[in-house]
Formats: C-alpha cells, structure tokens, sequence
C-alpha cells in the first residue's frame, strides 16, 4: 500500500506542474503587450472560414435539437423535488 500511495502522489505532483506550467502558457498568450497584438491581424480568410464553420456548428445543433424535441417533446416533463 505504501507504494501505492507515493505513486498516486507523485501523479498528484506531476498533473499539478503540469497544470502550473500551461496556465503560465496561457498567460503570456493571454497578457501580450496590445502594440504587438495590432502588428498580428488575423487573416481576413481565416476569419471568414470561422464564422462559416461557427454557423455550421449552431445550424447542426438547432437541427439536433429540433430533432429531437420532434420525437420526445410529447413526453411531459415531470419536475421531482427527490435528488
């Protein structure tokens, strides 16, 4: 048992620096100096492929949904106050 538990710390230890180190990452992406952020414009091509792909995704997800509320929206919802 003993080692188990020094190996689950370990683990602990190393998901821990790990997670230390990419929210360090994000923040220098996250807190760049604003003079240098204008100097990377993102492409204009690039921009449009995102809204086209974004309107993809919520154009599937409203047809998932209407989808679905076709098959199982006559089942009433039945509110419980037991977890």
């Amino acid at each position: 048992m003993g080692c188990v538990k020094s190996k689950q710390s370990g683990a602990l230890q190393n998901a821990s620096a790990a997670e230390g180190k990419k929210s360090e990452e994000e923040a220098t992406l996250v807190n760049s100096d604003p003079l240098s952020a204008q100097a990377h414009l993102v492409h204009p091509l690039l921009l449009d492929y995102a809204q086209r792909l974004s309107e993809e995704i919520v154009s599937k997800a409203v047809q998932q949904w209407a989808d679905f509320e076709s098959k199982y929206g006559d089942i009433p919802y039945i509110e419980s106050d037991v977890p």
